[in-house]
């Protein structure tokens, strides 16, 4: 078999070789910038601003707080700004979206807040001027703070500045540290951006439970408002029993304070009365116990049963018609 000689790269033609690898190197810039200029899995729209407002490339696009792209471009058009920027595919732009330029942080970034509106398509992927909107107007910002630095006292402005710049030259060394909290301050809020759009997104879902369960609320609210009437009124109730309880245990008390003196006597009668009483009552026990033999004993003695034969004249014992005769007859 016949083996393929490799010629050395030294030994090849140093024109063709310098021409194949200045195709490659074009070739790879090309798709470098091929790149970094197409979007695969986005949507690519551009807006008309009055001015930049400090908008930069490379810089957030927002929809409700949550990024969903970047800006691509910022480019002056005749009196205007063009800004080019990506949205992800699954955000549809409608014919009335809106965008606007809002400052991210304290220190100057910025990003592109866009707002989806309406249906369709937007007209040729542009957000018009009319529909969009940006931090502060240049030209209102000079004609106002015009207005205003002809109503200062410059001498007094002047003396001012002048107290500020000493003071800020006293306190050069802390104010670099202030700046550097102030930036890492920054960066931390625009890190957490995503996780502040999540908790946005979750004081809507709560604002619209609340929304959806407004007469609920209402109904509940009323319901309540019901129950600490009834509660009030049975309180003022309850109270009104206590003050009249209390006028009453008054009103006894001052009776038995009045009535001690004759009451006294009364409850001593009372005792002796009772004391009496219960000796006929032990009278009385002491009878009965020592008739009950003696009666038994009378009873057997008679022989007859269990009844006494006695004999007495009329009239100690009426007839039984006379007996009739004084109950209206007999029937």
């Amino acid at each position: 078999m016949s083996r393929s000689v490799r010629t050395p790269l030294s030994a090849r033609d140093p024109f063709k070789v310098g021409l194949v690898a200045i195709v490659l190197a074009g070739l790879v810039a090309g798709l470098v910038v091929l790149l970094s200029v197409v979007s695969f899995g986005t949507g690519t729209y551009t807006a008309v601003i009055a001015h930049t407002a400090g908008l930069r490339p490379g810089e957030d696009v927002q929809v409700h707080g949550v990024p969903v792209g970047e800006v691509r471009s910022v480019e002056l058009r005749d009196t205007d700004v063009l800004v080019t920027f990506t949205v992800e595919e699954g955000i549809e732009l409608g014919e009335g979206s809106r965008a606007a330029v809002k400052v991210a942080t304290l220190l100057g970034t910025h990003y592109l807040e866009v707002d989806p509106v309406g249906g369709g398509q937007l007209a040729d992927g542009r957000i018009p001027l009319e529909r969009t909107s940006v931090p502060y107007n240049l030209q209102d910002v000079l004609e106002g703070g015009t207005r205003r630095l002809e109503e200062l006292d410059a001498p007094r402005l002047a003396r001012a500045l002048t107290a500020a710049s000493r003071t800020l030259a006293a306190a050069g060394d802390d104010v670099g540290p202030a700046l550097d909290g102030v930036a890492r301050l920054s960066e931390l809020v625009a890190a957490r951006s995503g996780q502040t759009g999540e908790l946005l997104r979750a004081a809507e879902q709560v604002s619209l439970r609340l929304h959806e369960s407004d007469a609920d609320i209402t109904g509940l609210m009323e319901q309540a408002t019901l129950v600490v009437r009834e509660v009030t009124v049975r309180r003022q109730a309850i109270r009104r029993l206590l003050d009249q309880t209390t006028g009453l245990a008054e009103a006894l008390t001052a009776i038995v304070t009045e009535t001690r003196a004759d009451v006294a006597p009364a409850l001593r009668d009372l005792d002796l009365a009772l004391d009496a009483l219960n000796a006929q009552d032990a009278s009385l026990e002491r009878v009965l116990d020592v008739m009950a033999p003696a009666l038994r004993y009378v009873a057997n003695a008679t022989g007859n049963g269990p009844f006494l034969d006695l004999y007495v004249d009329d009239p100690a014992i009426p007839a039984d018609d006379s007996l009739c005769q004084l109950q209206g007859g007999c029937r």
